[in-house]
């Protein structure tokens, strides 16, 4: 029908159903009843409803149709589960997929422990036990245990076939590693996607022949890692990588398995031996070295550190701009002869020994485990785990690692701080007050004053009031924001009743908001009619969908992500929106079930300009 100005799909009454809204041209409200009393307009509905969804939302289970004109629900249609495919077709291939458990599984052997297993398979003790839901370190003897080659978030279009295609396995495997009865596959969900043992793969999936002349071998992609990088390694070219592969840009994903073609002439255009003359200056050699990028790092500072230039070292890393990430793995070209234009100086000779070993504080950052910070500082995992007290090897992001006589410890930031103030009770006070007057949560003021929530307070008492001053932290770049996390800093930068200008990382539109109130989270409100249909402006209405923002709070840019579902309580009247949305920082969780959302974490780490 040409009179539907817009859809949208929100969450159905049945578990992994959906409904789709409609919202119809408001010219059409004298019209409303024919919905329902008039066979020729449903049909028009469903006909459209049913072209939407095999065309928009073939991946999932929309059982029912709703109807919005003018503000109001005017009709609910169902579909049945057999008029629509809800299962869109998936690509025709002719494939054999026979796959046993004994190709999914690992057996544990004599002498085999975790770390030795990631090492083995080039993973991550953290990767194996949340594969395995494994709760410490004991193995046994024939135990069969799942080694994940990646953990993937099912989007828009992920079929299993796809998948399997994607990662080089079967279908068959990623479904007996997900203890899936059928190839549904539900939007968020989280698969394992496991390694073959013995290097089964799915037939459709076009193994590169190499040349006579080449042997592959395989690697996996890790956190920081670039096709010239891989390339420099195993000193072939990024067009034998990319053609070995079927890559069609230089992009990739951790956890992503690679073939790399070894052996290979790397010369394309040999040059003539030049005939030798009486005096000839010998070449300097050019060896490399690698660098991790921290806070603090620029293109010049690194460049200077390592007694190279700024366009050496975008060359050697097939840099386009000056921008750095954290956690980046630069290729550091030296013996180069290249020198900078405007530098006068010589530069500062490379490093021959190691940095003195200190005790530091470290930040986790996106795509970090215990063993990589470890290797990265010289130390073992055990000495993290001993000074930290760690029960396991899971890390969050934005956690504080103490590394004792590590080496090569970044620059350092300012550190949170925490003081304290006194505050004298008088007539009216509540503990809820004061935690809202002071900007920290009702039980950490409970806790700092040995109360509970049926103590009282009496006129003159002395309460101890914590004060969190948080550090400012490194950004990306310019256009990213603080990556704060939410316990131990975000919700004190943005208390309940703080304002913020919001900012759509996407779009650059802008509005202001204000917390509201939200614990595990900051529940939060638009202050004005017009902030409200910026917002829907932005998101098409009201939405579920987390988007990646800035927060401008006194001053300083924060990462967050946002959705704009107004519900439940709210306390701004006269915003256009009845309800509050809902604000995640670094590690927020959801108040339905307490867990992290990996969905809104992935938006909050893209604001920051930490995704891998």
């Amino acid at each position: 029908m040409e009179h539907i100005q817009r859809y949208r799909i929100e969450n159905g009454t049945q578990h992994d159903t959906f409904t789709l809204v409609l919202y119809l041209d408001d010219q059409l409200t004298e019209f409303s009843s024919d919905f329902d009393t008039v066979p020729s307009k449903r049909r028009d509905i469903l006909s459209v409803a049913k072209q939407i969804v095999r065309e928009r939302y073939p991946h999932i289970k929309v059982n029912m149709v709703k109807v919005m004109l003018g503000g109001m629900v005017v009709t609910s249609i169902p579909l049945a589960a057999n008029t629509i495919a809800v299962q869109a077709e998936e690509p025709s291939v002719t494939t054999t997929q026979v796959t046993q458990s004994t190709q999914v599984y690992y057996h544990v052997a004599s002498g085999d422990t975790l770390w030795g297993i990631s090492k083995k398979f080039n993973t991550s003790v953290d990767n194996i036990r949340k594969a395995n839901n494994l709760t410490n370190d004991v193995l046994n003897i024939n135990q069969r245990l799942i080694i994940p080659k990646a953990f993937h978030t099912v989007k828009t279009g992920d079929y299993l076939t796809i998948l399997a295609k994607q990662y080089g396995v079967t279908v068959d495997a990623i479904k007996e590693a997900n203890r899936m009865t059928s190839d549904t596959t539900r939007l968020g969900e989280t698969l394992i996607i496991p390694i073959l043992m013995g290097g089964a793969s799915t037939s459709n999936v076009a193994t590169p022949t190499p040349a006579p002349s080449q042997t592959t071998s395989s690697y996996t992609v890790l956190a920081g890692d670039s096709l010239w990088g891989i390339a420099q390694k195993y000193k072939t070219t990024v067009s034998a990588i990319k053609s070995a592969n079927n890559l069609t840009s230089d992009s990739l994903q951790i956890g992503q398995r690679l073939i790399i073609p070894t052996g290979v002439d790397v010369t394309t255009n040999p040059t003539p031996t030049p005939t030798p003359t009486p005096i000839q200056e010998p070449t300097p050699s050019v060896t490399a070295t690698s660098h991790t990028v921290v806070a603090g790092d620029t293109l010049w500072g690194v460049a200077t550190r390592y007694g190279t230039t700024v366009i050496a070292l975008k060359q050697a890393n097939q840099l386009t701009s000056d921008v750095l990430r954290l956690g980046q793995t630069l290729t550091i070209p030296t013996g180069s002869v290249a020198t900078p234009s405007n530098d006068t100086q010589s530069p500062t000779p490379a490093p021959t020994t190691e940095k003195e070993r200190t005790t530091f504080t470290y930040s986790v950052r996106s795509g970090d485990n215990l063993s990589a910070i470890a290797e990265r500082f010289g130390i073992t995992v055990d000495v993290i785990r001993t000074a930290n007290g760690l029960t396991s090897d899971i890390i969050r992001v934005g956690q504080l690692l103490t590394i004792p006589n590590g080496t090569n410890a970044p620059t350092q930031t300012a550190q949170n701080t925490i003081t304290y103030t006194t505050h004298t009770v008088v007539s009216g006070d509540n503990i809820w007050n004061l935690s809202v007057k002071y900007g920290i949560p009702q039980a950490e003021l409970l806790r700092a004053n040995n109360l509970t929530t049926s103590s009282t307070l009496s006129i003159g008492q002395k309460l101890s009031i914590p004060v969190h001053n948080i550090a400012v932290k490194e950004v990306v770049s310019e256009r990213h924001g603080e990556y704060l996390d939410w316990w131990t800093e975000a919700q004190y930068v943005f208390p309940i009743n703080k304002t913020a200008k919001v900012t759509d990382f996407a779009t650059g539109k802008s509005f202001y908001i204000q917390r509201t109130t939200g614990a595990s989270h900051a529940d939060s409100e638009t202050l004005t009619i017009n902030d409200s249909n910026i917002a829907k402006s932005i998101w098409g209405g009201f939405s579920w969908t987390p988007r990646a923002v800035i927060l401008e709070i006194d001053g300083r840019k924060v990462a967050a992500s946002m959705s704009f579902m107004p519900h439940d309580v709210y306390y701004i009247k006269d915003n256009g929106i009845n309800g509050h949305f809902d604000v995640y920082f670094g590690n927020s969780i959801r108040h339905k079930d307490g867990n992290p959302d990996p969905s809104h974490q992935a938006q909050v780490e893209k604001a920051a300009g930490i995704q891998l």
